[in-house]
């Protein structure tokens, strides 16, 4: 068949809380970059057969894709890594194989330093065989057994919330090991998975995203109440229009090859990026507000509204900086 397969969506704890149920939970640093998957189709007779992508793109062959094909020229200047990982894969037996990381680095996004220098760097997360991922220990093994670098594991234990919690406003690991020392140099936060990688009564992954504040979608404390009929809305846009969600909308933007201002002019992209996103992320909650009594119009001025606030004290914040 050779599907290139899509890693699924990485959602947070209220929308997957059966993981706080599980025997053992595995914590990677969610790293700030871009979305970043390899293909080793059945029947691939060299390295040359194998196929790129981004999250949703696939990258025709000879395509560099995205961020001027930085991370696919990090692959393709490696022909002995890619080399390993097809004889690793064979000798396991596996065919089919999609091979899900990070690209990171200077130029893919900001926030977050992982090296001292403007290179790019690839981490990988996971790894499917057919329609079915692998351990979490034999995916450490298949990297580690070919020497491809692999977000790294910050803890494993018990689920709980405060466990959870402690895992945030860390430094880096990955720039603590490529000897940046910048003051707070704060991971994004933690991707968490069941150990082993259980489904949930909808099918669903127990695989989900926590972050830490600055990189946080959804506001740690709920808007106040208000009165008049548009308080549905604007207490939705409050709580999830924020800087974290912006940042993560303008990331997926420069995946697509848009070119941003870096100014308000970026509104016009920005605007629907993000109701797109809240649509997709936040369908339940978006509902319950139009319930509340708001219409579903309301909801996309306030969601417009608060957007334009939010950024333009990003905007200013980056200048100041």
């Amino acid at each position: 068949m050779n599907t290139f397969r899509k890693y699924p969506e990485l959602v947070r704890l209220d929308k997957r809380p059966e993981i706080l149920t599980v025997k053992q939970v595995v914590a990677t640093e969610k790293l700030h970059g871009t979305n970043f998957r390899l293909f080793f189709p059945a029947g691939m007779t060299s390295v040359d057969d194998v196929r790129f992508g981004g999250r949703n793109e696939e990258f025709a062959p000879g395509d560099d894709g995205f961020y001027g094909g930085r991370p696919v020229r990090w692959f393709r200047e490696r022909p002995a890594l890619l080399q390993r990982l097809f004889e690793v894969f064979s000798a396991h037996g596996f065919t089919e194989i999609t091979l899900f990381g990070e690209a990171l680095g200077a130029g893919i996004q900001k926030g977050v330093r992982y090296a001292v220098t403007d290179e790019v760097l690839f981490r990988a997360f996971d790894v499917m065989v057919g329609d079915n991922f692998v351990t979490y220990d034999l995916f450490a093994h298949l990297c580690d057994e070919a020497g491809l670098p692999r977000a790294p594991e910050v803890w494993r234990g018990e689920p709980s919330l405060a466990a959870f919690d402690a895992l945030l406003e860390q430094p880096s690991t990955v720039g603590v090991g490529n000897g940046v020392v910048a003051e707070r140099n704060i991971s994004e936060g933690v991707v968490l998975r069941s150990n082993p990688l259980l489904r949930d009564v909808f099918g669903q992954w127990l695989i989900i995203k926590h972050k830490s504040e600055g990189f946080a979608e959804v506001a740690k404390r709920p808007p106040s109440a208000s009165a008049g009929e548009l308080a549905a809305a604007e207490a939705f846009a409050a709580t999830f229009v924020v800087a974290g969600r912006v940042i993560n909308a303008l990331g997926r933007l420069r995946d697509r090859g848009i070119v941003l201002d870096d100014d308000m002019a970026d509104m016009r992209v920005l605007v629907p990026e993000m109701v797109a996103d809240l649509q997709k992320e936040c369908s339940s909650e978006w509902q319950a507000a139009i319930a509340s009594g708001a219409t579903d119009r309301q909801v996309r001025g306030a969601v417009t509204k608060t957007l334009g606030a939010v950024f333009r004290r990003m905007l200013i914040a980056r200048v100041g900086s």
